[in-house]
C-alpha cells in the first residue's frame, strides 16, 4: 500500500464521497490511489473552482468539503476559496504538498512559505513527514473542520511519501466529527428567563441549519418571532407566520423587534459583519442567550446573560424535553409581526434598483420563486444580482440560499452551485449570476458538463460590474471602468456543450426545462436602468456641478460641519 492508498482508505473510512482539486506533477501517485477510490473525483478547470465547488459541496450537505492541490501555484491558486471558508465557517479539509526543498540549495523550484501564506486562511497545519502518519493526519483534519467554529484545515505533507510503500493500517473506526460539546448547557436557566418572557425572538445563524425542524418546533412552542443571518436563510421557510425576514433590509427595523422583546435566543450565530448587520445590531446583554459550538464565537462581539456552549440541535431537543407543554409567555400579538414584515418589505440598504427583465426586481424573483420548487437551493456570486436576490427572494427550506458572504469572492457562484449539486442532487440547485462573475469563472461550464450537474445559470447581464457602477453613479453621476467586454452567451454555452436560453424565451419554461436536463442551461437575462438609476445620477451630477462652483474653503466646512 502507498501513501497515497492511505490517504484514500482513510477518507473512504470518514465516509468522504466526492474530492474536488487538480492533478500535477507532485501529486500524479494521488490522483492513481483516487482512479480506484469508492468516492467520486471531481477535476475542475482552475483549482480556485475546485475551491468554490468544495465549499459549495459543504454548505449544501452540511460535510466536509475535501479539496487537493499540487504545491506552489496550485496553492495560490485555492487561497481565495479557503479565505471564503474561513470567513464563512465552512469546513473544508485541504490536501497539499509542502514545497520543494533540498539541502544546501536555494531558489527551489515553485519554493515559497506556504505555511505563513496559509496561516490567517485556516483553522489549522497538519504536517506529514512520515508516511504511517496519513491516517491520523487526515483523520484529524476532517475532525476539527468541523469541531467548533468550522473552517479549512490543512494537512500539508511531504509529496514523496504519496508513492512510498508502508505496511501501515487505516483505523478501524472513522472518529467523531464534533469536539465533544455538551449539548445540556444552561438548560435551567433559559427555562427560568423563558417564564419570565412574553415576547422572545429567536436569532437563527449558520450553526441551526441542521436543526431547521427543531428551530421551528421551539418558536411555535414559544410564539417566537423568527430572524436570521443571511447563511441561515429557510432554517425555518420565509413563508411561516413566524419567520420575519431582514436580509438587507438595515438594522433598524431588527433593533425594534429586539427593542420590544423580553428574551432573545441567538442559535448558532456567529455575529460577524453580515451576522450583525454591519455590528448596528443592539442586542442587550440582559436579554440574550447565545448557543454555539465554538467558543471563539460565544462573547465575541455581544455579551451575552448565558454564553452556551453546546450542539444547537442537541441543546434544543433537550430545551424541548424539559420545556411545559403549554406555550411560554402570550407570544406576539396577532398582526404585531405581519406589520413589522411590511415595513421592514419597503425598506432596503440598497434603495436604488436596475430593472430586470423588463420589470421590477421584485416582480421577476416572485416569478422565479414560483416556478421552483421549494426544496430549491439557490446560490448566487457577489455582486448587485446577489443583494437583488438576497432582498426579494423568499428562501422556503434550509440550506436554501448560499452566497459568499462574508468574504463576498466574485468568481464564486458556478463552482459553489457545481458543488452544491453533486452533493445534493435530489433537490433542484439553480444558479443566479451576474455577468461579471460567469467571466471570472465561465469555463467551469465545462465541468458541470462533465459531471452532468443539472443546473439553470441566470445571468443577469447589464454588460457592466452593476454593483459597482452603482456606487459611481450614486456617488459622481458617471462611471469608469465597469464596462465589460461584450460576449456571446449562446456561444459560450454552445462550445462549452451547455444549454441555452435566449433572453426572449419564457424565463418560467426555460427554467422547467434546464431542471429536466442533464447538465447546465444557460438562460440570459437582460438588466436595464430604472427611472431610480437615472434619477440617481442626475443628483449625482447637479450635486457634483454645485461642488465645482464653491470655493475649496467653504466644501471644507460643510464636510466638517457633517
Amino acid at each position: 500500500m502507498t501513501g497515497a492508498d492511505l490517504v484514500c482508505r482513510t477518507l473512504e473510512r470518514l465516509g468522504v464521497t466526492h474530492v474536488f482539486g487538480l492533478p500535477g506533477t507532485q501529486n500524479v501517485p494521488l490522483f492513481e490511489a483516487l482512479r480506484g477510490a469508492a468516492f467520486r473525483t471531481v477535476v475542475p478547470t482552475h483549482e480556485m473552482g475546485a475551491a468554490f465547488m468544495a465549499a459549495g459541496y459543504s454548505r449544501a450537505s452540511g460535510r466536509v468539503g475535501v479539496l487537493t492541490t499540487i504545491p506552489g501555484p496550485g496553492f495560490t491558486y485555492a487561497l481565495t476559496g479557503l479565505a471564503e471558508a474561513r470567513l464563512d465557517s465552512v469546513p473544508i479539509l485541504y490536501l497539499v504538498g509542502q514545497p520543494a526543498r533540498g539541502p544546501g540549495k536555494r531558489f527551489q523550484l515553485q519554493a515559497i512559505d506556504q505555511a505563513a501564506i496559509a496561516g490567517p486562511l485556516i483553522k489549522a497545519r497538519l504536517d506529514v513527514s512520515r508516511i504511517e502518519d496519513f491516517p491520523r493526519a487526515v483523520a484529524e483534519g476532517h475532525r476539527l473542520a468541523l469541531a467548533g467554529e468550522p473552517g479549512p484545515v490543512m494537512v500539508h505533507y511531504d509529496p514523496a511519501l504519496l508513492g512510498a510503500e508502508t505496511a501501515a493500517a487505516v483505523p478501524a473506526e472513522a472518529p467523531r466529527a464534533g469536539d465533544g460539546a455538551s449539548g445540556i448547557e444552561g438548560i435551567t436557566e433559559t427555562l427560568e428567563l423563558l417564564g419570565q418572557a412574553k415576547r422572545v425572538v429567536i436569532f437563527a445563524g449558520q450553526g441551526a441549519n441542521g436543526a431547521g425542524d427543531l428551530v421551528r418546533l421551539l418558536a411555535e412552542r414559544l410564539g417566537a418571532a423568527v430572524v436570521t443571518t443571511t447563511s441561515a436563510r429557510g432554517v425555518v421557510a420565509e413563508d411561516h407566520p413566524l419567520v420575519v425576514q431582514t436580509d438587507l433590509r438595515g438594522a433598524g427595523g431588527v433593533n425594534e423587534l429586539v427593542a420590544a422583546s423580553d428574551l432573545v435566543l441567538a442559535l448558532g450565530v456567529k455575529f460577524s459583519h453580515n451576522g450583525a448587520f454591519g455590528f448596528q445590531l443592539r442586542l442587550p446583554e440582559g436579554r440574550l442567550v447565545h448557543v454555539d459550538e465554538s467558543p471563539e464565537s460565544l462573547g465575541a462581539n455581544y455579551r451575552a446573560r448565558l454564553p452556551i456552549r453546546a450542539n444547537v440541535g442537541a441543546w434544543i431537543e433537550e430545551l424541548i424535553h424539559r420545556a411545559p407543554a403549554a406555550p411560554v409567555g402570550p407570544g406576539w400579538a396577532p398582526g404585531e409581526l405581519d406589520a413589522r414584515r411590511a415595513r421592514l418589505a419597503q425598506s432596503s440598504v440598497f434603495p436604488v434598483e436596475p430593472r430586470v427583465a423588463g420589470a421590477e426586481p421584485a416582480a421577476f424573483f416572485a416569478a422565479l420563486r414560483a416556478a421552483l420548487p421549494r426544496e430549491t437551493c439557490l446560490v448566487t456570486d457577489s455582486g448587485l444580482h446577489e443583494m437583488l436576490a438576497r432582498r426579494h427572494f423568499p428562501v422556503l427550506a434550509a440550506r436554501g440560499l448560499i452566497v459568499p458572504t462574508d468574504f463576498q469572492s466574485m468568481g464564486f457562484g458556478l463552482p459553489a452551485a457545481i458543488g452544491a449539486g453533486l452533493a445534493a442532487p435530489e433537490r433542484p440547485v439553480v444558479l443566479v449570476t451576474g455577468d461579471g462573475g460567469l467571466a471570472m469563472c465561465g469555463l467551469e461550464l465545462l465541468t458541470a458538463v462533465k459531471e452532468r450537474v443539472t443546473l439553470p445559470i441566470l445571468v443577469l447581464n447589464d454588460g457592466r460590474y452593476g454593483l459597482i457602477r452603482l456606487d459611481q453613479i450614486r456617488q459622481y453621476g458617471h462611471t469608469f471602468g465597469v464596462d465589460l467586454p461584450a460576449l456571446d452567451f449562446g456561444a459560450l454555452a454552445a462550445a462549452t456543450g451547455a444549454g441555452y436560453a435566449a433572453p426572449d424565451e419564457d424565463l418560467a419554461r426555460a427554467i422547467l426545462r434546464a431542471l429536466d436536463t442533464p447538465g447546465p442551461t444557460v438562460i440570459e437575462v437582460p438588466v436595464g436602468d430604472s427611472r431610480a438609476m437615472h434619477r440617481a445620477r442626475a443628483g449625482a451630477q447637479a450635486r457634483g456641478a454645485g461642488r465645482k462652483l464653491l470655493p475649496r474653503w467653504l466644501i471644507d466646512r460643510l464636510k466638517r460641519l457633517r
